[in-house]
């Protein structure tokens, strides 16, 4: 249960300042590679643990869809070729694809293929991932533009509004967050 949900919130605007940073880099290290998994696989995990927690987030926030690519499966994916994208995966053809944000979360923190992307320039691009349930299906790609605004989403997000209610009949609450 997260108590006060400012010392989460602040690392992910911390998160996203610093992928924007390297969005606009020419060629990242693999120091920097290192730190766009961690701050990527804690911020998902962050942004996770703050959704599921009544009253952090609004549900504006909570009811976000967020755009992917997803790439067709061509042969069994396993922890030893896990890293050979373009042997195991259709990178050339794609299809769009909307889901939620708890969706992406648990996709991302259960990842058995990760690879953050990088562009033509050298800068950060995106991430592909796919979980341990659909790696033998498809891998998606997510750009780091829809995570940095992401992760400013929810840090930023600040809830003024809470209506909270029980039926008298069922026992039934219901929680509303603006």
């Amino acid at each position: 249960m997260i108590w006060e949900s400012w010392y989460w919130k602040q690392p992910l605007l911390e998160m996203a300042h610093r992928l924007a940073h390297f969005k606009a880099s020419n060629d990242l290290s693999d120091e920097e590679v290192a730190q766009v998994e961690r701050d990527i696989f804690i911020g998902f995990y962050s942004v996770r643990k703050l959704l599921e927690a009544p009253a952090k987030i609004t549900d504006k926030t909570r009811s976000l869809s967020i755009p992917l690519r997803k790439h067709s499966n061509l042969k069994r994916v396993t922890w030893r070729n896990n890293h050979r994208l373009e042997e195991l995966y259709d990178l050339s053809k794609g299809g769009h694809e909307v889901r939620d944000v708890l969706f992406v979360c648990g996709r991302i923190i259960h990842s058995f293929v990760f690879a953050p992307c990088q562009s033509e320039d050298g800068g950060l691009y995106g991430a592909f991932f796919s979980s341990d349930l659909d790696k033998d299906k498809h891998l998606y790609f997510i750009s780091i533009d829809e995570v940095i605004s992401l992760f400013r989403e929810v840090g930023n997000d600040d809830p003024c509004d809470i209506k909270w209610s029980r039926d008298t009949n069922t026992g039934e609450e219901t929680l509303i967050v603006k």
